[in-house]
């Protein structure tokens, strides 16, 4: 990951000061053990050392990881275990960025605390969906929920706009940006393909005039490694995509060479990246329309059996249609595996 353009988690428990840093996260996917159901915490810990030797920043408890399905004691688990097996293996400066998720301003801050408490270093919200019906429209009390969270929230905060899991709650550019003024505000993953939206957000963020009033950097990142390429010209920090846990090396690899190309401005090295952009965009989408159950299949057929675990009821797993549309993938699990 790359060191510049750093958020610095304040909240250290006595130990770290640890960075979010540029470049590919994974939000990861929830191993449950087959027939129970239960939190499979080794095959967590063997998932999370693979995506850290890959070089991938780790996302616990969003939408791949089934969060909304685990109790509160479950989701410090996992982060319990996430912590202890990066700590343990060489990645304490590693951070972690928690989904905290609630259907109240009471009870996401009361995870946001627990996360904190059990090693997170920073948390990505959600807004509520439950009563989209009525107030999806409302934006003061929308706003009014994050900042809740953003001021009584122990450990910096990413705003997560997902209206696809948010019941339609779209957050747009101007709201976004109010936020981004909380001083605990940290970032946004947008995972509405707005890549506009995205750029008025990061050039907002990243003027003088902002940072003069925030010492710590502002992290813009879409949720979809399909147009990474397009996102770090328009100013974006990195991706955090589903798609890296089956290809984490694949899609840092991109990062890397995007990155190397806008420095360098070489049209041999941005036509490289272009290039790899294309392998990534088709592998994307195969994956995102995969699910969470293709992607837990993909884990356990071709990396190590059980390392992504089986679905939690109601996510179904994967059916005869999703194995055999994630099977045309073998060449691209070869050349991940060859990185």
């Amino acid at each position: 990951m790359a060191p510049n353009g750093t958020h610095v988690n304040g909240n250290t428990n006595g130990i770290h000061k640890r960075e979010f840093a540029q470049g590919v996260w994974c939000p990861l996917v929830t191993p449950f053990k087959e027939g129970s159901e239960d939190l499979d915490t080794d095959a967590l810990a063997a998932q999370v050392l693979r995506l850290a030797k890959a070089n991938v920043g780790i996302v616990l408890l969003g939408t791949n990881g089934e969060a909304a399905h685990m109790s509160a004691e479950e989701r410090s688990l996992a982060i319990k275990t996430a912590r202890q097996t990066l700590d343990n293996n060489g990645f304490q400066d590693k951070a972690i960025l928690a989904g905290t998720g609630g259907q109240s301003a009471r009870e996401t801050i009361q995870l946001c605390k627990e996360a904190g408490q059990a090693g997170a270093d920073f948390a990505i919200v959600i807004h509520p969906g439950y009563f989209a019906f009525a107030m999806g429209k409302n934006r003061p009390a929308i706003k009014n929920f994050f900042t809740q969270v953003l001021d009584k929230s122990p450990i910096p905060v990413m705003i997560y706009n997902f209206p696809g899991a948010a019941a339609g709650i779209d957050l747009d550019s101007d709201i976004l940006i109010e936020l981004a003024e909380h001083q605990n505000c940290m970032g946004a993953k947008l995972t509405c393909a707005g890549i506009g939206k995205g750029h008025r957000l990061a050039a907002h963020t990243q003027s003088k005039a902002y940072k003069s009033r925030h010492p710590a950097a502002y992290h813009t990142v879409p949720g979809f490694s399909d147009y990474l390429l397009p996102a770090l010209i328009s100013r974006h920090s990195g991706c955090i995509t589903g798609t890296s846990n089956i290809f984490p090396k694949t899609i840092a690899r991109l990062y890397d060479l995007s990155k190397e190309a806008l420095k360098t401005g070489d049209s041999g090295k941005m036509q490289e990246a272009m290039d790899f952009q294309d392998r990534v965009s088709a592998i994307d989408w195969v994956i995102v329309k995969a699910g969470i159950g293709g992607t837990k299949y993909m884990l356990n057929e071709y990396f190590q059996s059980n390392l992504g675990g089986t679905t939690r009821s109601p996510v179904p797993e994967a059916d005869t249609a999703i194995k055999s549309m994630c099977d045309g993938l073998k060449e691209a699990v070869e050349f991940e595996k060859s990185l």
